[in-house]
């Protein structure tokens, strides 16, 4: 029952035939070979005023329509290539792999800015207004139903269509024939610069800007170039092939987007480790020690130093667990009924509580009020100041009592119970001030926002499967999410305004998800059975999961807060609570 140690932790193409063969044979090969030379232009058949065509060379583009212009010049991701991506993919976004996808989608976006800059860049430049650039009025153009193609040219671009009158973004030094979008006038030509300081390649493109990706040229008779020069003039040549503005969105820093590991970064043996739904048997201290109750013993791991030590044992069955929030003593319950209190420097049990007939299954403190949940159906405060075990019992619930959450800062608690029903109290007051139904299954996982006030997380079991966040204050539903599976435990974060949840029939993940959109970032795969305890580092950064598997897994989710400098007026509120 050792904590300590983690798990370790091109097919070849066949050759031709080889044969003298015929005249024509040979002849024709000849002309494959010339047409298939990307620097060479495309020859002429012996018939006057024929043309070989060759698929190396593109066509020049004489015309472009404007509702073409507008249908690419609309919002990324919209009906750019990013969404037509997303199309391919199914038309869904796969929620299992959420920051992969947004770190694509990102991709996708700045591929649609750079290739529409480099084709209408120039038009865009026409109409901007002050010191907007094309990327400005790229990023700027939003999608609507009147800037779709096929749609008139009076709708709400921002291209105008005397715009567009006589533009080809594919330029030769011909002159330019006007025609349809499918109609080509004019036969293809070669491409004629790509780097304005190579002395073998004249330019004629009259582009402000120099040499482009899409300017053309022919090439003089001197001596091919070597690959090596080519490359070297393209990084030494101040001249870009790329717009200026091309080039400075792609040379800006990138936002960068958040990685979390879908892998635990330590993975702990924790036999006898109960597979019970009801049971709460971890849980993590703010000196940095975490709890474990394994059957009938309890080990601490100081996770500063990786000292793993026996806390206490007893003859019946651990049922829950929870540190003050000193983290210097630690509360016990027990199949039993009674509920200990440990000192956790002396290694020694200070108080034993009675008041249950069945087993305590939830513990949580509210500065020295210590309030439990047993299956007895009933829910006991407890003063440790005061000799008497308890001072208020209530009985709310129909059924056994198997969540409890204190909201500390606004003095509430709210308590699930196996009856599918959520309660709200004031304090210790006897009655609810609040009770939630629309659960259609056992309530254990709650979670009280430490962001917004009065903004409770609660989840349902597994006829309900359901993530619901509510509004104490004004009694409404924020949002109701369908998890697909079973929710047995749940955190919100100290950090981020993000919640965790961890599940059981039949998915047996971790799922974090975004509030208030409620959209999955990650999902975290690896426990065999149900995830059911949960618990959150002192530094918020780390979660613990513990399964039926019977193994504890470390989840490096969050980042460390900044520091923030308070203000006066919260300055002003501390000091008169002080003063209280």
């Amino acid at each position: 029952m050792d904590l300590s140690n983690p798990f370790m932790s091109n097919t070849p193409t066949s050759s031709p035939v080889k044969g003298r063969g015929s005249a024509s044979s040979r002849r024709s090969g000849r002309v494959e070979r010339l047409q298939g030379s990307p620097t060479r232009p495309p020859r002429r058949s012996r018939n006057p005023g024929a043309v070989v065509y060759s698929d190396r060379f593109l066509p020049q583009r004489t015309e472009i329509s404007l509702p073409a212009i507008q249908a690419i010049g609309s919002e990324s991701g919209g009906e750019g290539f990013a969404g037509r991506a997303g199309l391919a993919r199914g038309g869904s976004v796969d929620t299992e792999n959420q920051v992969e996808w947004q770190r694509e989608r990102t991709a996708h976006e700045t591929f649609d800015t750079v290739l529409k800059n480099e084709i209408f860049g120039e038009m865009l430049a026409r109409g901007a207004v002050g010191r907007e650039t094309s990327i400005d009025r790229i990023r700027n153009t939003t999608s609507s139903s009147g800037s779709r193609a096929g749609s008139d040219s009076r709708s709400g671009s921002p291209l105008r269509s005397s715009d567009t009158e006589g533009y080809s973004p594919l330029r030769s030094g011909s002159s330019t024939h006007h025609s349809s979008d499918t109609e080509l006038h004019s036969a293809p030509v070669t491409p004629r610069k790509l780097f304005a300081s190579d002395p073998h390649i004249q330019g004629t493109t009259n582009s402000p800007r120099g040499a482009t990706l899409l300017s053309y040229s022919q090439r003089s008779s001197a001596r091919r170039p070597s690959t090596a020069s080519l490359l070297q003039s393209q990084f030494i040549d101040p001249v870009s092939p790329v717009r200026p503005e091309t080039k400075q969105l792609l040379l800006s820093p990138r936002k960068q987007v958040r990685r979390i590991a879908k892998v635990p970064y330590r993975v702990l043996d924790a036999p006898s480790l109960a597979d019970d739904f009801y049971y709460d048997l971890i849980d993590w201290s703010a000196t940095d020690m975490l709890a474990v109750a394994l059957g009938k013993s309890i080990f601490l791991t100081n996770n500063t130093t990786g000292e793993v030590f026996h806390l206490c044992e007893t003859a019946n069955e651990y049922t829950s667990l929870s540190w003050v929030a000193a983290g210097t003593h630690l509360a016990v319950g027990q199949g039993n009924g009674i509920v200990e209190i440990y000192d956790v420097a002396k290694k020694k049990c200070i108080r034993t509580l009675t008041g249950h007939l069945d087993r305590a299954t939830c513990l949580s403190w509210n500065n020295y009020v210590l309030s439990s949940g047993s299956r007895d159906r009933t829910i006991l405060h407890r003063d440790v100041r005061m000799p008497e075990p308890y001072f208020e019992r209530l009985q709310t619930h129909t059924q056994e009592v198997c969540g409890l959450k204190w909201n500390v800062d606004e003095n509430k608690l709210a308590s699930g119970g196996n009856d599918n029903i959520v309660n709200v109290y004031d304090g210790t007051a006897a009655q609810p001030t609040l009770t939630l139904t629309e659960h259609t299954a056992a309530v254990k996982a709650m979670a009280w926002s430490p962001h917004k006030r009065s903004t409770l997380a609660t989840g349902g079991g597994t006829a309900d499967k359901k993530l619901k966040v509510w509004n104490i204050s004004n009694s409404t539903r924020i949002s109701d999410t369908d998890t697909g599976s079973q929710i047995c435990n749940m955190i919100w974060s100290r950090n981020t305004d993000e919640i965790v949840t961890s599940h059981g029939y039949s998915k047996y993940n971790l799922t974090l998800w975004d509030f208030p959109s409620m959209d999955p970032i990650a999902i975290l795969k690896g426990h065999s059975f149900r995830v059911l305890h949960l618990t959150l580092s002192a530094d918020g950064t780390t979660v613990v999961s513990g399964a039926g598997d019977e193994t504890l897994r470390y989840w490096k989710l969050f980042d460390k807060p900044k520091h923030r400098i308070p203000t006066s007026s919260s300055v002003m509120f501390n000091s008169m609570n002080r003063i209280r």
